[in-house]
């Protein structure tokens, strides 16, 4: 069985439940289901061959991706932020012969597919596909261990690649995700994430599905506006994007009647500062979970638990923390020769999974362990301290400086929003720590305050050199900060 049917035969024992909300559509899962059915039938490609998905938040776009999968195709993930060019890069890579477009996409790519050979279904194709056909659950198809998504990292720097997840393996993962997330039957979901990022589909959409949930599209709504709608739609479960934290921390306290039905708050994708936790659990209380996890993962491997927002919670730091393994994934620290580090010491997350990867498109398989490239620790209770990407780390006159450590100093500061931590080349200490900060909408940043700050907190060759203030933070199309452009921007000074 592909991953596809175990959703779409959960939306079947909910068929007049609304699955959909959002973009001037209501949709139930009788209707979703039915669509996602017919677009199996008219799609007319078979088990192993390749469909590319450039789509946007809407109902549309999963009932496509469930069509794809019950037909025991691969769906091929595409960022819809990616600039004509990494999309052209990303889908000659992938090996589609199908790719599938959404109605805000159709115009920028429409050179880019004319001259692509690829067979192209557009909005009016989609339209025509699901209006007409069986309704008949499509036989099981093919081998579950063929691919079943494959979701392309944008990385800092190089080139894309595209991870591997089965269709056995997407099973698992949304089988497992609602006791992760604590979704209770009828889930009923604000989306503020977007299908932009394909950890949110097989994350958050897909299991809201399978527990006969809601899922309504709110991306790119200030605070007050998503809290307003959770309150209107009693939204049970809602995912807490860094920049808006403590905004939304701070509309809850003005708006309390959305806790009456508000289950659990997610966070994950980036290190978040430890005091906006810190408010956000304050205003919320056991409610928010921390997460740790890749693409590469599938399902988070470590997670916070209402407990640990209570007294007597056994963790070093929990505000800190990514909280600890779940029961299908282990987590290890290990040294640059891949020898186990004791709790405290950093160095190298390594993982273990029953949603890992299966490895990367068209390269050999991979292991039972991943070594993430990521910097952490564990405490003595299993907790984990996440220190941010290896290659990160600054190295400056023989110590190491975790950037993440600096970051979170920095960020209590008055008036700033957003901080980045990085190393330049220096001709006596090899590398000199440098920061961008990015302030606070009509806040000034004082980077002298900045300075005294990380002088009182940390060890002085920590403190940043230089303290550049920036209007943004350059990203890439996943909205990884580019720390190799900002060195790039910052190395000469």
């Amino acid at each position: 069985m592909s991953w596809a049917h175990t959703v779409v035969a959960a939306m079947g024992r909910r068929r007049s439940a609304v699955a959909f909300r959002g973009h001037g559509v209501v949709r139930t899962h009788g209707e979703s289901r039915d669509r996602a059915v017919r677009f199996a039938h008219a799609l007319g490609v078979r088990p192993g061959d390749r469909v590319a998905l450039v789509v946007e938040d809407r109902a549309d776009a999963v009932e496509a991706y469930l069509g794809v999968g019950l037909t025991g195709a691969t769906a091929v993930h595409v960022n819809d932020r990616l600039a004509v060019p990494e999309i052209a890069e990303v889908l000659s890579r992938s090996g589609a012969g199908t790719v599938v477009v959404t109605a805000g996409h159709v115009e920028r790519l429409e050179e880019l597919l004319a001259g692509s050979g690829l067979r192209v279904v557009t909005p009016a194709d989609y339209r025509d596909m699901v209006a007409a056909g069986s309704t008949a659950v499509p036989s099981t198809p093919g081998d579950p261990d063929l691919p079943g998504i494959v979701g392309f990292t944008s990385g800092t720097t190089g080139r894309p690649k595209g991870v591997v997840h089965t269709h056995r393996n997407l099973d698992a993962i949304v089988r497992h995700m609602p006791a992760h997330d604590g979704l209770r039957w009828g889930s009923r979901c604000g989306f503020t994430g977007t299908l932009a990022f394909v950890a949110g589909i097989w994350g958050v959409v897909l299991p809201h599905l399978y527990v006969g949930g809601e899922v309504s599209f709110q991306a790119g709504l200030d605070p007050e506006r998503w809290v307003d709608r959770m309150i209107a739609e009693r939204t049970n479960f809602t995912y807490a994007p860094t920049p808006l934290m403590t905004a939304f921390a701070d509309a809850v306290r003005r708006r309390p009647a959305v806790l009456d039905h508000l289950d659990g708050v997610l966070h994950s994708g980036s290190l978040a500062p430890r005091d906006a936790v810190a408010d956000l659990v304050d205003a919320i209380g056991p409610r928010y979970v921390e997460t740790y996890g890749m693409t590469e993962t599938g399902a988070p491997v470590t997670a916070t638990v209402p407990d640990d927002w209570r007294a007597g919670c056994a963790a070093s730091d929990p505000y800190a923390s990514a909280g600890r393994a779940v029961p299908i994934a282990s987590v290890s620290i290990v040294g640059p020769d891949g020898t186990p580090l004791r709790a405290g010491e950093t160095g190298e997350i390594v993982v273990r999974s029953e949603t890992l990867f299966s490895g990367y498109l068209d390269d050999a398989p991979a292991g039972d362990a991943l070594r993430t490239g990521d910097l952490g620790a564990l405490d003595d209770a299993g907790y984990l301290y996440v220190r941010g990407r290896s290659k990160d780390m600054i190295v400056t006159g023989g110590m190491n400086v975790f950037p993440a450590e600096v970051e979170q100093v920095l960020a209590l500061g008055e008036g700033v929003a957003e901080v980045a931590v990085f190393g330049v080349a220096h001709p006596r200490w090899g590398e000199t720590v440098t920061a961008a900060v990015v302030p606070r909408p009509g806040a000034a940043v004082d980077t002298a305050a900045l300075d005294v700050l990380v002088r009182e907190r940390l060890a002085s060759y920590k403190k940043p050199t230089s303290i550049h203030v920036v209007d943004a933070l350059p990203r890439t199309a996943s909205l990884k900060v580019r720390k190799d452009e900002l060195q790039r921007r910052f190395g000469a000074s």
